[in-house]
């Protein structure tokens, strides 16, 4: 299981959007910071906190410092967003910080294995084209199929163009909103969810 992070810039390259998802698609949360206009926002946006599946997320960030830095912390055993904030320079740090390289993501689909081949990370054939190998969730399909009228629903995915990974990152469980709540579509994802960009 993995979590998506997506900063949406304005033409200044200021974060105006920080956007948080599992790999599944499941437990979005889209935070506001200090740099977007208060029209782009939901009509009724919240103005200090966003329930999330039983997290509470700032529904806005304030930046007040030209270097400070975004942290997110992730909630032991269950990897979800549990907070997210910003941190001023030079702000005391009490975690152990650990700085990851920037890959593209096409690296995911030529891992090495220890005999020296490679293979990708996602299902290359259908049924489960663009899903990850080994990652189907049985209580998930159990539970949650049939209301998502999908059967790998829960399953983490690969993030890109729809057409090219073979099925969608949609983000909303209703089949009839599966096009429009699908993050591969940033613009229409945003849209979706009544941000005004």
């Amino acid at each position: 299981m993995g979590i998506l992070v997506i900063i949406t810039v304005d033409r200044n390259r200021h974060p105006v959007l920080v956007t948080t998802a599992n790999t599944c698609g499941c437990y979005v949360s889209i935070t506001a910071t200090s740099f977007l206009p208060r029209q782009a926002y939901p009509d009724s946006w919240p103005i200090k906190e966003q329930p999330i599946y039983g997290e509470i997320l700032p529904a806005r960030l304030t930046i007040d410092y030209p270097d400070s830095e975004l942290r997110i912390s992730i909630r032991p055993e269950v990897h979800r967003v549990m907070n997210i904030e910003i941190v001023p320079p030079h702000a005391e740090n009490k975690f152990h910080t650990v700085t990851a390289g920037l890959l593209p993501l096409a690296i995911l689909k030529s891992l090495q294995l220890s005999d020296g081949k490679f293979t990708s990370m996602y299902y290359d054939t259908w049924p489960l084209r663009g899903h990850v190998k080994g990652a189907i969730k049985p209580w998930e399909t159990l539970l949650l199929s049939l209301v998502s009228l999908d059967l790998f629903v829960g399953m983490d995915k690969e993030y890109g163009r729809t057409a090219e990974t073979g099925n969608s990152f949609y983000t909303s469980l209703l089949p009839w909103n599966r096009k429009a709540s699908d993050m591969n579509d940033f613009a229409r994802f945003l849209r979706f969810y009544d941000w005004k960009l």
